[in-house]
């Protein structure tokens, strides 16, 4: 599908969320959301036609409203990462910014950020260097004889077919720093008169919140059409598949829409989990 028209049918489901978003930043300060709202993010890559893996989390961390507000101490400001206002995900894998996995320290302070790629440096952040490091155990099994064959000062070979092939986003684009004030927010929205949830006179709750989500995440995958979802949490995938599972393993599977989705919990350091989720995906690929 041509790029064009590809970001011209996503910004049709964007603009959906602009109700929420306008009232969220017209009330950003009041006590209800003032230090939990972190913002708007509602891609965390490129928009891709039919990219080889969907990478699905709850919702985005708080890690653009810091950069955004380094040194300022009065204006508290909101990142606002969507279509039409700042592009920044656009432009590349969330994971590849530069400095947002590694960096070096200096007198207690982030001072230098290295490439996600020089995997021998400093880790400042392990949610990205985790998801950098699931995508070289996925390009190992992929690529056997090329497997663990990488310079640390270069781009893998993968990255310009395999790495370009990768879509990341939210179910719920409201930024924040823990999953608890997501909730709080989404329990806020759903008792809001400015939103009617419901046809019926029964009081809404945060479900009826994440259902408009979730079928807004529907939209964007039945358009991108990915060949695999891998949901990031145990959170993410219970509700994008609007199914508890109740088992205690650590990687679950199943479909939505004929499409595999794949879930793997975050529970404690998942670091040793990243070769049996790496073999799923693949697995899962090669069916």
């Amino acid at each position: 599908m041509n790029k064009e028209i590809l970001k011209r049918k996503y910004t049709e489901i964007e603009s959906k969320i602009k109700p929420i978003v306008d009232f969220l930043e017209t009330n950003k300060n009041s006590k209800e959301f003032k230090g939990i709202y972190k913002g708007i993010i509602t891609l965390q890559s490129p928009i891709i036609y039919k990219p080889e893996i969907f990478f699905l989390g709850v919702n985005p961390g708080d890690g653009a409203y810091k950069i955004l507000n380094i040194g300022k101490s009065e204006t508290i400001r909101t990142p606002l990462r969507m279509i039409g206002k700042d592009e920044t995900s656009l432009k590349e894998l969330n994971w590849y910014e530069s400095g947002n996995a590694r960096c070096k320290k200096a007198n207690n302070k982030w001072v230098k950020g290295y490439e996600w790629y020089q995997r021998d440096k400093m880790v400042n952040n392990a949610f990205p260097q985790r998801m950098i490091d699931l995508l070289y155990e996925i390009a190992n099994l992929k690529y056997p004889d090329k497997a663990n064959k990488y310079d640390n000062n270069s781009l893998p070979f993968w990255y310009e077919t395999f790495g370009q092939k990768i879509m990341y986003s939210n179910l719920y684009p409201i930024a924040t720093t823990n999953i608890g004030d997501l909730y709080k927010i989404l329990n806020t929205i759903a008792v809001k008169d400015e939103f009617k949830w419901r046809s019926d006179n029964k009081k809404p709750n945060n479900w009826d919140v994440r259902r408009f989500f979730i079928r807004l995440t529907d939209e964007l995958i039945d358009l991108v059409q990915p060949k695999t979802i891998v949901c990031i949490g145990k959170s993410a995938y219970d509700d994008f598949v609007l199914k508890k599972d109740t088992d205690k393993k650590k990687i679950f599977s199943g479909q939505k829409n004929k499409i595999p989705v794949i879930g793997f919990s975050r529970r404690g350091n998942w670091s040793g989990l990243l070769k049996e989720i790496a073999q799923e995906i693949i697995s899962t690929k090669t069916q």
